[in-house]
């Protein structure tokens, strides 16, 4: 009985951590192992399991081959075993300067500026037969009686986009695929549009030169899932122990007229004109509303608060303890003048350093996140002084809210 309390309490764990960064989103490919009938890619009108084929729309050549293990009756001399299942795919780049590449619909988008992880097993076969010439491309430099130059590396890209086969953005590139045996490649990415399509293609080794015949072979895709992006972290308030003052805990002491008559003022709600953040309104808010909190002030260059900065983060304050449904995420940002490691430190730290404040004036810590976005999401001319004034700021997004 005390096993199994461990472990719901453990999966409580895992599900409540998933709920309060919002991570855990799993996306599975059709047919990640490219289970299919054995075949060379001779026949344009004969599509892979799950997939679709891309080379033939964009150059009217031959899709990828289907490959198996048989010794007896390799298909263009490839022999090796699948690593998962019993089948495999492969894909060439040739002299022509076209390349093969399959595509598939996402089940669910990946979203803009989340972050993803995606694995693939690829590997190169010792020998491949090319199609558009009588002889063996090799992976030794030097062969007897060869005529034709040996087989080089390829690479794979992962494209993501809108529809089949997209090209609207360059998610991940592997390095030259030159091992024969199975090597897993895990790729991480975030894409800047909501991604509901990939593609995977095979390509030249960069900077392409001259177009060349080449190879890479794919098995056992993983899932695609959502990570933490750099900077993601989920606010954890400081535990405070009571303190006994005169032998009594605090709810049993006597507060006097004076102290209570300061803590009435503290709380009184601030006119609504006199409001810095107009729109840290309850009527305007929904989820992923974001409100720059403006008079906002940090010293040079550094994440310490300046005391002008105190009266807006008072008014998130206030709202946040009338409101404890609201949670929200505080996201820094600088402008692009520094370099990427010293905008990502600074701008975690300073919104670090806004949740610290607000948890310490008394909001709960539950209803805090912070991030630091680093010179990454301009909203201004980084170019001009008025635009990189503007990038650098702190900001709330509305993380939920009760309807």
């Amino acid at each position: 009985m005390k096993r199994i309390t461990i472990s719901i309490f453990t999966i409580f764990l895992i599900i409540s951590y998933n709920q309060v960064v919002g991570q855990g989103v799993v996306i599975t490919l059709s047919n990640p192992s490219f289970e299919d009938t054995p075949r060379a890619g001779t026949n344009k009108f004969i599509g892979i399991k799950g997939w679709v084929d891309c080379g033939t729309r964009e150059f009217n050549e031959s899709p990828p081959d289907i490959h198996t293990e048989n010794p007896n009756d390799p298909i263009f001399g490839v022999t090796k075993a699948a690593k998962d299942g019993k089948t495999y795919l492969g894909m060439v780049t040739r002299e022509n300067e076209s390349w093969e590449s399959v595509s598939q619909k996402l089940s669910m988008p990946l979203e803009t500026g989340k972050c993803y992880t995606f694995s693939i097993d690829l590997a190169r076969s010792e020998t491949y037969f090319s199609m558009m010439q009588d002889v063996t491309y090799a992976l030794d430099d030097i062969q007897p009686n060869q005529t034709m130059p040996p087989s080089k590396p390829a690479v794979l890209r992962i494209w993501g986009g809108i529809n089949f086969c997209p090209r609207n953005q360059l998610l991940a590139e592997s390095k030259p695929v030159i091992n024969t045996d199975w090597v897993t490649y895990t790729f991480e990415f975030t894409p800047n549009i909501n991604t509901k399509a990939i593609s995977l293609e095979a390509f030249y080794k960069t900077p392409v030169l001259d177009p060349y015949f080449g190879h890479i072979l794919l098995d056992n895709a993983s899932e695609i899932r959502q990570i933490p992006c750099p900077g993601d972290e989920v606010f954890v308030a400081p535990q405070k122990k009571s303190k006994v003052k005169d032998g009594k805990p605090p709810h049993l002491r006597r507060v006097s007229k004076s102290k209570q008559k300061k803590k009435e003022l503290a709380t009184e709600e601030i006119p609504y004109k006199n409001k810095i953040l107009k729109d840290l309104n309850r009527s305007k808010l929904f989820t992923g509303k974001k409100i720059n909190i403006s008079n906002l002030y940090f010293e040079a260059n550094k994440s310490e608060i300046t005391k002008e900065s105190f009266v807006v983060l008072d008014e998130v304050v206030e709202f946040l303890q009338e409101n404890e449904d609201v949670r929200i995420e505080v996201g820094g940002h600088t402008n692009g003048t520094p370099k990427h490691t010293f905008c990502d430190s600074l701008s975690r730290v300073r919104a670090k350093e806004v949740a610290q404040y607000l948890n310490k004036k008394g909001v709960k810590g539950g209803q805090l996140q912070f991030k630091g976005y680093g010179k990454r999401r301009p909203i201004a001319d980084n170019q001009t002084k008025s635009g990189r004034k503007k990038n650098q700021r702190v900001e709330i997004k509305i993380l939920s809210i009760d309807p």
